[in-house]
């Protein structure tokens, strides 16, 4: 198999004389005339290449721009107009709250990802991978993602366990307590569904509206980005570590952060935005699903909505997704494949 590294250097230099062209070593000491209006073929390729649009910064700093403007314009800007018009919400806010929601990602997230692409002579198909998904590896995603919901789940309690009882002090604990009531509160306010349009709507709001903003930005022009300036583990990795920390909340850094390289890596491997995009819907889907219909954040049984899932049930249905995301994961990785327009390494 050819090295990726060594693939794009070939491609660079197909003469793997240091010419890009390949023309150079040709035509000097060759004796060849002239092109016609006597310019030689270097300066006539040289001429056509002074229209070649060039790129307005380096690649990964670029990225880090798109994510600068993005995090600004939703967070604190975005944050801004909803405190403005709404405070901290209130039952009879919400609608208005949930709609400023969908306004504030397509403004502040969608449109600077694709606006800031015309800087860079890059494709916008190219860039977003706006290829059609293949039918079984889509499938495998969606499987893929709830099997994952189970692990998280099993996790989360886990770390909650560590947390509270060997990594904080004391004194720390009601902090954690405040600002564990304040993530609950302002999410069972923006989750709270009475009927089955609202439910709609909230899903509309919470899973298809960010699957697209966010995967546009963070799967999309940032990973591109990253994807020409470094090497694939630390394009996965920061991508997935940006994700995380872009939704404010280091209570779920960790899950977040692994599905954030999740999305990255089938965003890759599959070359097409759209397996994220799902898996990405799919998973907010399953929070929705489960505040409609056990009023809680939960798939996993309890006594009650405000109940934990014992040990034992946890333990179980933790590695029982581990073991069916991971055996998706590798029936995905062999029905897709990457292709040679791909860099995977640019030195």
């Amino acid at each position: 198999m050819t090295d990726p590294e060594n693939r794009n250097e070939e491609l660079r230099d197909p003469a793997g004389n240091g010419d890009p062209s390949g023309t150079e070593n040709a035509s000097s000491g060759s004796g060849e005339a002239p092109a016609a209006g006597g310019e030689s073929p270097v300066n006539a390729s040289q001429s056509q290449g002074m229209f070649v649009q060039q790129p307005f910064l380096g690649p990964v700093l670029f990225g880090f721009v798109v994510l600068i403007v993005a995090f600004v314009a939703y967070q604190i800007f975005g944050g801004l107009i909803t405190y403005l018009l709404f405070g901290f919400g209130s039952d009879e806010q919400v609608q208005g709250m949930r709609a400023i929601t969908v306004v504030s990602q397509l403004l502040f997230l969608l449109v600077p990802s694709v606006i800031l692409l015309k800087l860079q002579p890059w494709k916008v198909k190219d860039v977003l991978r706006l290829h059609a998904p293949k039918v079984l590896p889509l499938l495998l995603v969606i499987v893929s993602v709830i099997a994952l919901q189970f692990v998280v789940q099993s996790y989360m309690e886990a770390q909650q366990y560590v947390l509270r009882n060997y990594l904080l002090p004391d004194a720390l604990l009601p902090l954690l307590d405040t600002f564990e009531d304040l993530i609950e509160e302002l999410y069972g306010t923006l989750l709270a569904m009475n009927s089955f349009p609202e439910f709609i709507f909230v899903w509309v709001v919470v899973a298809v509206t960010p699957g697209i903003c966010e995967e546009v930005l963070f799967r999309g022009t940032v990973q591109y980005s990253f994807e020409r300036g470094m090497r694939l583990r630390w394009t996965f990795l920061l991508t997935g570590a940006i994700f995380s920390m872009f939704h404010l909340n280091p209570i779920t850094f960790i899950p977040l952060a692994a599905l954030g390289v999740f999305f990255a890596v089938i965003t890759w491997r599959g070359n097409s935005l759209y397996y994220a995009v799902v898996g990405h819907v799919t998973n907010n889907t399953l929070a929705v699903v489960a505040m409609y219909a056990f009023e809680s954040d939960s798939l996993l049984p309890a006594e009650g909505a405000e109940a934990v899932p014992s040990a034992a049930v946890l333990a179980i249905s933790g590695v029982i997704g581990l073991l069916v995301f991971i055996a998706s994961l590798a029936m995905f990785w062999s029905l897709t494949r990457p292709t040679d327009t791909r860099n995977e390494y640019v030195s």
